[in-house]
């Protein structure tokens, strides 16, 4: 990953807010592993959640040059859950957003010694500026502080064998797992996948999933750094940003895309328009990743922009991808997950038995990219490690020509936009609060998002909870891409005789449950209404120049919803261009007092 690279890429490796070369992500890289060496983190685990990627990238790359290992939380993980880590995971570092560890110190946690705050944008140019005065010292405890230390001494070689990283994926268990990747397995799986994609130092790869995921991390600055290609991000991924971010396709000249297939859908929709920016005349092939890939979205993203779309399946379990379904013709089968790729796979009935052509069953896989097992959990990882296999709990069928397909899952499973979430561990939080009786969580298919989480919830008698008080509540323990969606109340339950919650049930009646809006006919205090609801938010703290850069919850998802209610609401259609221009709520309301004449 590191000592194999022969000099610096003649592309530049991150473009976006700001271009940062090979050489200068190099020498960055250095610094943090010195700062990191000296603290002496080689081998220990260090807590790393960071939201900015000019600060993660080379803090991450430099974690990993110094032989530390890297814990990667979502910037949105609840302070609940990294108190968890702190007291169970033997954590000796942390590297995280300064305004996050002021917070978990007020809070009364206990960090270790060994810490790296990282400034926010204004903090930054501040500090800075202190550090091009003649007596501003070198603070190795914040970045971009660390940066003004000295260049370092020759380091250690880099690390090539134990432990390299551990990724979190809810799986089907309340908490989530930390999935422990070693050395060897990266370093295979890199190969593998730049191979594969056949990358060189002039491509440039456009990856749009977040660096704590698997895909961002081990299909965009990994690989990318470890090819010595350009890694194009020309900002986080959100409904608003779609045409800037199809201009940057041909701007940029972008050569592979990699997206999660609710990015996908979401870029058809609303930037066909754009689609002549694919013909920048480098492009190769786009990449779909973490999530199944409906025909739907697969042939109609093919078709809009005429690119070639091809589908992969993995797991965090697997670095990334195992299984890819092009670009050559024989794997490219629309709706298929393709064949194995330097890794061998078998489908085995319930008996263990193999099964043959087209018969369902479990998929097993078996290769060096495999994990090490999951994090402190011996027994999570023997229930899904078996003699060298890996047990995925997914059903599949192998065709006639070893073209792989699944066909369902055999485990508790939500796949929302590309993440894995736990109905048990929603279903948990909401039982904590002291008005749920009952609480059920199911997934409900979505057209763009695959699937959502939509919560069921039975209120103790004589006690009162609104979906805001519920929510509020669960975004104290959760992430903010783990909250169900929707919260319905019910006064019970549907269930068998024998008590079990019959999911089929539960799931066609939540799915005509209609989405409520404010009474008052005041069209600014509907679409302020509206957004308080959907983005959990207290309505007080918004205002016109709300958008999704400045307010909590306004993802891309809850973008959707916004624009699904406000057709509702005021009974209009939207065009692509009308969503895509809803940078704030100011915006939003001129729009609707346009269209609603």
């Amino acid at each position: 990953m590191f000592d194999s690279r022969s000099g610096h890429a003649a592309s530049p490796f991150l473009i976006g807010a700001k271009t940062l070369s090979h050489g200068e992500l190099d020498t960055q890289i250095a610094l943090v592993a010195a700062r990191l060496l000296a603290g002496k983190l080689d081998q220990q685990r260090v807590l790393f959640m960071v939201r900015d990627d000019l600060a993660a990238m080379p803090l991450l790359l430099g974690c990993l040059r110094a032989g530390a290992i890297p814990l990667l939380l979502d910037p949105g993980t609840a302070a609940s859950q990294v108190q968890y880590l702190l007291e169970h995971a033997q954590v000796a570092g942390v590297i995280a957003d300064a305004d996050r560890i002021a917070q978990w110190q007020e809070a009364g946690m206990a960090l270790p010694a060994q810490r790296i705050g990282v400034a926010g944008a204004q903090a930054k140019g501040k500090l800075l500026g202190k550090l091009l005065g003649r007596r501003a010292p070198a603070d190795l405890d914040n970045w971009p502080g660390l940066l003004s230390a000295p260049t370092p001494a020759a380091l250690p070689p880099a690390r090539q064998e134990g432990p390299a990283y551990v990724v979190f994926t809810s799986g089907s268990t309340a908490r989530p797992k930390g999935v422990e990747m070693h050395w060897p397995a990266l370093l295979a799986h890199s190969r593998t996948i730049g191979d594969h994609y056949g990358l060189d130092q002039n491509s440039r790869l456009m990856n749009l999933m977040p660096l704590t995921h698997a895909d961002g991390l081990v299909q965009g600055v990994l690989l990318a750094y470890r090819v010595g290609c350009a890694l194009v991000r020309p900002a986080p991924f959100s409904i608003v940003g779609i045409e800037a971010l199809l201009i940057a396709v041909y701007r940029e000249q972008v050569t592979h895309l990699v997206a999660a297939p609710t990015a996908l859908a979401l870029m058809q929709q609303y930037g066909s328009h754009l689609a002549e920016n694919f013909g920048n005349g480098h492009f190769q092939f786009a990449v779909s990743c973490s999530a199944p890939l409906s025909a739907a979205i697969w042939t109609g993203f093919s078709d809009t922009f005429k690119i070639k779309l091809i589908n992969t399946y993995g797991l965090s379990e697997t670095g990334t991808c195992g299984l890819y379904a092009g670009p050559d013709a024989a794997s490219h089968k629309v709706g298929s997950v393709g064949i194995p790729r330097d890794m061998l796979a078998r489908i085995l009935r319930e008996d263990g038995s193999a099964a043959g052509d087209d018969e369902p069953g479990e998929l097993c896989l078996q290769g060096a990219n495999l994990m090490h097992g999951y994090l402190d959990n011996p027994e999570a990882t023997a229930a899904v490690l078996r003699d060298g296999w890996l047990h995925t709990g997914d059903q599949a069928r192998r065709d006639s020509d070893g073209v792989y397909w699944i066909t369902g899952r055999l485990k508790d499973l939500i796949i929302c936009g590309g993440y894995n979430l736990s109905p048990e561990a929603i279903n948990g939080v909401l039982l904590q609060h002291p008005a749920v009786l009952e609480a059920a969580t199911v997934a409900l298919p979505d057209a763009t998002w695959g699937e959502i989480p939509v919560a069921c919830v039975v209120l103790r008698p004589a006690m009162e909870a609104d979906s805001a008080q519920l929510l509020a509540h669960c975004g104290s323990h959760l992430g903010a891409h783990e909250l169900p969606k929707r919260i319905v109340f019910s006064s019970q339950l549907p269930r068998t005789p024998s008590g079990k919650v019959i999911t089929a049930q539960l799931q066609k009646s939540l799915a005509v449950t209609p989405v409520s809006a404010g009474s008052t006919h005041d069209p600014r205090a509907q679409v302020f209404a509206l957004a308080a609801e959907l983005f959990q938010v207290a309505p007080h703290t918004l205002q016109d120049s709300s958008g999704p850069a400045n307010t909590p919850g306004w993802d891309s998802l809850a973008h959707i919803n916004f624009v699904i209610g406000l057709e509702t609401l005021f009974n209009i259609r939207l065009s692509p261009t009308d969503v895509v221009h809803m940078e704030s709520l100011g915006a939003t309301v001129h729009m609707i007092n346009r269209l609603a004449r």
